[in-house]
């Protein structure tokens, strides 16, 4: 991932190292008061769902008082979150969990969201779906997630500058994104 990393353009860098904090600034001016709760919102949206259109229905969302537009158990997540439940009771799997828990506080050092790019990755090539189940079994998401905070440590001591490893994992997304063609 620290190849992927420094193929990264100084527009990716600058892009991947505000992400989360861009995104966290959407949770914060959806819900001001309780920004924890749009950002549990945003990620209980997330599943198959690019980042744009995931924007757009959390801001649907909460001019319109109710999720809608997404997977149905979804929507029911969204709104049962929008109506006050804890976000970490509401929402399932590592990955939106994890998603969840950057945006909510973008300077985590715990929190990272391994998806199939993330996967890809760490794994320095493009995988397949059967590959990447590889996630679901016991401590291999952990293993994933501990690759990032490494690369964040040994980028945070190259340069002087600190590095989360959700910084690394978005940094990396959107390079490797542009190196894929998409």
């Amino acid at each position: 991932m620290l190849e992927v990393y420094r193929l990264a353009t100084v527009v990716e860098l600058d892009y991947g190292h505000n992400w989360y904090r861009i995104a966290n600034a959407l949770a914060r001016r959806l819900d001001p008061i309780a920004p924890v709760q749009a950002a549990g919102v945003i990620a209980a949206l997330s599943p198959m769902m690019d980042w744009d259109r995931n924007m757009m229905l959390a801001i649907r969302a909460y001019e319109d008082g109710e999720a809608s537009g997404a997977l149905f158990g979804n929507v029911r997540k969204a709104n049962a979150i929008m109506a006050g439940a804890d976000p970490l009771e509401i929402l399932g799997g590592k990955k939106v969990r994890n998603f969840f828990a950057a945006i909510a506080n973008p300077e985590s050092e715990e929190a990272v969201c391994i998806d199939r790019h993330a996967f890809d990755i760490a794994m320095g090539r493009v995988t397949n779906d059967k590959t990447r189940g590889a996630l679901s079994r016991k401590g291999v998401y952990e293993e994933f997630q501990d690759a990032y905070r490494r690369a964040a440590k040994v980028l945070t001591k190259e340069t002087g500058v600190h590095h989360t490893p959700s910084e690394v994992q978005a940094v990396t997304w959107v390079a490797w994104r542009r190196l894929k063609g998409e």
